[in-house]
């Protein structure tokens, strides 16, 4: 005879799991991107759209700079959140001497997806366009604690893979990305670069997955076995 009350524990489990793996990904708000440049000049915070609050798109002038496209997007998935800036077609408007900076704040404030504790920060930099006398970094941010800046002065890419910390859910994940010209008296050729600041959980010690992976397979079996005895 099955004992139904010593059964029902498996059952349960299951249904626990299953609703795990099959949750949906978590919602977020409060994305937001600000660009500004050396002289104070700002576009106020930008927002997505009501329908897409998850992409945030710029056309437009900005002190001397032409910014033809700038596109920001947050993402998040189980144990998993990206920021994403693209720049691309940054010019400027006219000839200028001395040094002139651009720069990106992108921060998304609900990031749910990720449980407190330690967690993996990767920040990537990637640039297909990068004229002579121009520099570009991104920096990462968890809950303003800030990863390390990386930097480009020429075309190719660079990331990093460090350890970080989550206080607290919701947090917030943040990216500083930077624009640094030095102008010669003439207009500089256009500037494409990517910056990506991704959260994951941290991985498992293996000990303790081998554990958690034979605890249903210890319950089954002493079911089983108080199954033959009944």
């Amino acid at each position: 005879m099955i004992r139904f009350r010593n059964f029902m524990p498996l059952v349960v489990a299951a249904l626990v799991g299953a609703a795990v793996l099959g949750a949906p990904a978590q919602s977020h708000a409060e994305f937001t991107l600000v660009i500004s440049d050396t002289h104070g000049n700002t576009t106020g915070t930008l927002t997505g759209t009501a329908t897409n609050p998850s992409v945030i798109n710029f056309v437009g002038n900005l002190g001397v700079f032409d910014i033809q496209i700038s596109t920001a997007t947050s993402s998040q998935a189980d144990c998993f959140a990206q920021l994403t800036i693209n720049n691309l077609s940054i010019g400027s408007l006219a000839g200028f001497t001395g040094t002139e900076t651009l720069t990106f704040q992108l921060q998304d404030t609900n990031i749910t997806t990720i449980e407190p504790g330690t967690a993996n920060l990767e920040t990537q930099l990637s640039s297909t366009q990068l004229p002579a006398n121009t520099t570009v970094t991104n920096q990462s941010f968890v809950a303003a604690v800030g990863g390390t800046q990386l930097k480009l002065t020429t075309v190719g890419g660079t990331r990093i893979n460090e350890a970080t910390t989550v206080p607290t859910t919701p947090f917030t994940l943040a990216s500083t990305s930077i624009f640094t010209v030095t102008g010669s008296g003439a207009p500089f050729e256009t500037v494409q670069f990517t910056g990506l600041s991704t959260v994951t959980c941290a991985p498992a010690p293996a000990g303790v997955v081998l554990a958690l992976t034979a605890v249903p397979c210890l319950g089954l079996g002493s079911w089983l076995r108080r199954r033959r005895k009944a």
